[in-house]
């Protein structure tokens, strides 16, 4: 069983025992007030239960929840503001209504132990939050402010107590402004399970942090989303990112160093997902496979080959999308096309070095070594019914409008 859920499981005891405590001590002193507040710290108990409940189903993973239960512990921290609120109002409601009776008896020992109460659950409230915060529990970290809201009712019921016994009842003025810190209490853990329940964004800091570590990425160019959820005590990250790698299993070596420092910093993340998209350039590099005979030099006019790795020349073509302007830039010998095996591999390698970014090509190379090693390569694979360069220069051109 999770730590925390023994940290669920010993609040339910602790409030128990302040049910008895405060009962006990009601009777002796004959305090309506500490009556009431013993109905109160049982509604504690069944608080403390469904956190329990919750922190167990939460970690339950079906076929219908694959990712698991997680936002059944911000369910949970929900329901439970509203017996924070409910607190609020019992203490409103003894504020205004109710009048303590004289003759209250045994007023040092009522004094001793509601001192002693207050104690306890100080010093419980204190653990059970560090705890939640540690974890990352909405539900503990709710119970643990709900927890604390007993100190405040305590220290009403103790000054209505001694102005009881003295003859000054100041109890209720002040019991009006504990029920509005008690009330503010629960509405920032409604609040904010809330936005997790419909998915607000992480916090500022958190992406913040995550940004700062994207930047430090040499082969990050571009950031161009970072996103986030809260679910339960975890969180997922989606990221976005433009690169100018080439090699997936680079891609994906540099994938798994992010996450890894990512997580290192923010224990609480469950899952980075990290998408690369090409970088973005306002100039491309266009490549062209050329039929030209040997001993023939290439110009516009060359028709464009049928093949890919066995071509004598490709035809480096530079189309500017700021500039809309459509070039060649160079041709380039290939001096893979006599090779016996891996001609395709081999070329579409020496196209990468030249930062190709696209090859147009009359043929499919779908099925092919040289389709699989332009697409490992990252280098689009784009299908043209024109014939000649020429042809080739003026569909580019158009796409340009």
């Amino acid at each position: 069983m999770y730590g925390y859920a023994k940290v669920a499981i010993f609040s339910c005891l602790v409030n128990s025992a302040l049910v008895l405590a405060k009962y006990y001590l009601g009777e002796t002193s004959g305090s309506l007030a500490l009556k009431a507040d013993a109905v109160h710290s049982f509604a504690d108990v069944i608080s403390s239960l469904t956190i329990f409940l919750g922190i167990i189903i939460a970690d339950r993973k079906t076929k219908t929840f694959p990712e698991g239960l997680y936002k059944v512990e911000n369910l949970v921290a929900f329901f439970s503001s509203f017996f924070i609120f409910y607190a609020a109002y019992e203490i409103a409601s003894q504020a205004i209504w109710e009048t303590f009776p004289g003759g209250i008896t045994n007023v040092v020992l009522v004094t001793a132990g509601l001192v002693l109460i207050m104690g306890v659950t100080a010093v419980f409230s204190r653990y059970e939050l560090k705890i939640g915060l540690e974890v990352g529990s909405p539900s503990l970290v709710a119970d643990a402010k709900h927890v604390s809201t007993d100190i405040l009712a305590s220290s009403v019921i103790l000054f209505g107590i001694l102005g009881t016994y003295w003859g000054y009842p100041i109890d209720r003025y002040i019991a009006m402004l504990v029920a509005a810190l008690v009330a503010y209490t629960g509405a920032q853990i409604m609040i904010e399970a809330v936005k997790v329940l419909l998915e607000a964004t992480l916090d500022y800091p958190t992406l913040d942090g995550i940004r700062k570590i994207l930047e430090n990425q040499d082969h990050v160019k571009k950031i161009l989303s970072i996103g986030g959820r809260n679910s339960g005590r975890f969180k997922f990250v989606e990221i976005s990112l433009s690169t100018d790698l080439k090699l997936l299993s680079e891609a994906h070596e540099r994938t798994s160093e992010i996450e890894e420092e990512i997580l290192d910093m923010y224990p609480s993340i469950d899952k980075v997902l990290i998408h690369y998209e090409p970088e973005q350039k306002e100039v491309e590099l266009i490549a062209a496979p050329l039929n030209v005979a040997e001993g023939d030099t290439p110009d516009d006019k060359s028709e464009l080959s049928q093949h890919f790795g066995e071509t004598p020349y490709f035809a480096i073509i530079e189309r500017s999308s700021s500039l809309k302007t459509v070039s060649i830039k160079s041709y380039q010998n290939n001096a893979f096309k006599d090779l016996d095996r891996k001609k395709g591999v081999k070329t579409a390698e020496m196209l990468a070095e030249l930062d190709v970014d696209e090859v147009r090509t009359p043929i499919t190379l779908e099925g092919k070594g040289s389709g699989y090693a332009l697409d490992a390569l990252q280098i689009r694979i784009v299908m043209t019914p024109a014939k000649t360069l020429e042809e080739l220069i003026t569909e580019l051109k158009q796409e340009l409008g």
